[in-house]
C-alpha cells in the first residue's frame, strides 16, 4: 500500500513538471480498508482505558487511509475554555504547544457547537475558510469533524492534505466515524478517572470494584515481569447463582454473594487482589505464585466454599475456577483474562465445582 503511494506521488511529480497541471484528485480508500481500521481501534478501545493510546492508534489509521500533511484532536480545555491540541501527526510539538484557538471562531465554533461538519475539497477555491481553520501548514483539501459526548461537545478531529479532492464525501462520513470513536474513548478513560476518585470498594461483595482491581493487576503484572516473579489470575464463578435467586429472592441472594466475598478476603494474602467480575462472578490475582500454587489454592477454595452453608437460610452453594499463569499462559492482561475465561468455561462444562488451566501456552487447545 505505501510503496503505491510512493509510485503515484512520482508520477504525478512528473506529470507537474512536464506538463504543467494539477493532479488528479485521490481516490478514497478502499471499504475493506477502512472496516479493518475501525475494528482496530474498537477493539484497543475495548482493551485500555487510556485515551491517548487510541488517538495515537486514530492518528495513525487517518494518516494511512488518506496521506495526510498533518492530522490531530484538537480539545476543549475545560479549565479555560481554549480549544488545544491533544494528538497529532505533522505538527511540531512547539506549534502544539503554543496553539490556543477560541471555540467562538467562525467556522470552528460552528464545528464544535453544532457539528456541523468542515471539509474543504480545494483551498484555492475557499482560502479565506482555509486560512480560518487550518492548523501549522497551508494545505489543498481539508475535513474537519466534531467530537461529542451526550450531546456535549469536547473538540474536534482535524485532517489536512497536499493534494485536492484528497476527502470525498465519504471521506468525511468515515473521519466522523473516527470522531464518534474518539469521543468514546475519552469518555471511558473520564469515567475510569472518576471511578477512581470515586469508592473503590464493591459493596455487595466487600472486595474491590473491577476498574480498581485491574489497575492492580497491570502493576503486579508489571512487578512479576521485572523481577522474573511468577503471577496467577483466577476467575470465580458461583454455579448455583440463578437457582438461589429464583428460590430465595433477591435480598438472600446478595447476601451470600457479601459471605463468598468475606471468604475470599480471609484466604488471600495483602500483596494479592481480589475483585468483583460480574454479576456472580470474582476475579483474584495471586502475587509471586506459580501454577501449581495457583491450581492447589483453587482447589482450597473450592473444598472451602463447598463445605460452608451461607446466609441464614444454610445454602449450600459451589463454585468453578479457570486458572492462568503468568507468563505460559499469557504476558499481559488482555491475554491472561482470556485463558481463565476459557479456563472457567471448561470447568462449566465440565461439571462445575472444579478448577480448570492450560499447562502450557495461553492458547493451548485442552485444558488440563
Amino acid at each position: 500500500m505505501q510503496l503505491a503511494w510512493q509510485r503515484k506521488n512520482h508520477y504525478h511529480e512528473v506529470e507537474l513538471r512536464e506538463n504543467q497541471r494539477e493532479p488528479s484528485a485521490m481516490s478514497s480508500p478502499p471499504t475493506d480498508q477502512r472496516f479493518r481500521f475501525i475494528s482496530d481501534l474498537l477493539q484497543s478501545a475495548r482493551s485500555t482505558n487510556q485515551h491517548e493510546e487510541i488517538l495515537s492508534l486514530l492518528i495513525d489509521r487517518l494518516v494511512r487511509m488518506y496521506h495526510c500533511q498533518a492530522c490531530a484532536v484538537v480539545l476543549i480545555d475545560p479549565k479555560t475554555e481554549y480549544l488545544q491540541v491533544e494528538c497529532s501527526h505533522g505538527l511540531s510539538l512547539t506549534f502544539c504547544n503554543a496553539f490556543r484557538r477560541n471555540i467562538a471562531t467562525a467556522a470552528i465554533g460552528r464545528l464544535v457547537w453544532t457539528g456541523e461538519p468542515v471539509l474543504i475539497p480545494d483551498a484555492d477555491l475557499q482560502p479565506e475558510l482555509a486560512e480560518e481553520v487550518r492548523l501549522e501548514h497551508p494545505f489543498r483539501s481539508c475535513a474537519i469533524v466534531q467530537i461529542m459526548v451526550d450531546e456535549r461537545p469536547l473538540g474536534y478531529l482535524y485532517a489536512d492534505s497536499r493534494e485536492k479532492n484528497a476527502f470525498a464525501l465519504e471521506g468525511a462520513e468515515t473521519m466522523q466515524a473516527f470522531g464518534d470513536i474518539a469521543a468514546l474513548a475519552l469518555n471511558k478513560s473520564r469515567l475510569f478517572e472518576q471511578n477512581l476518585r470515586l469508592e473503590r470498594v464493591d459493596r455487595e461483595t466487600g472486595l474491590e470494584k473491577y476498574v480498581t482491581f485491574i489497575e492492580k493487576l497491570h502493576v503486579g503484572i508489571g512487578r512479576a515481569r521485572e523481577f522474573k516473579e511468577r503471577c496467577a489470575v483466577l476467575l470465580l464463578d458461583v454455579d448455583n447463582f440463578k437457582e438461589t435467586v429464583n428460590t430465595y429472592g433477591y435480598t438472600t441472594s446478595r447476601e451470600l454473594l457479601r459471605e463468598l466475598g468475606e471468604r475470599i478476603k480471609a484466604m488471600v494474602r495483602p500483596v494479592d487482589a481480589g475483585g468483583r467480575y460480574g454479576f456472580d462472578e470474582f476475579v483474584l490475582m495471586l502475587a509471586n505464585t506459580d501454577q501449581e500454587s495457583a491450581v492447589r489454592f483453587a482447589q482450597g477454595l473450592i473444598r472451602d466454599v463447598s463445605a460452608r452453608s451461607f446466609t441464614s437460610k444454610k445454602i449450600s452453594s459451589t463454585i468453578s475456577v479457570g486458572v492462568a499463569a503468568f507468563p505460559q499462559n499469557g504476558e499481559t492482561v488482555e491475554e491472561l483474562l482470556t485463558t481463565a475465561k476459557k479456563a472457567l468455561f471448561e470447568a462449566q462444562r465440565g461439571g462445575r465445582n472444579s478448577v480448570r488451566f492450560y499447562e502450557r501456552e495461553w492458547y493451548a487447545q485442552r485444558p488440563a
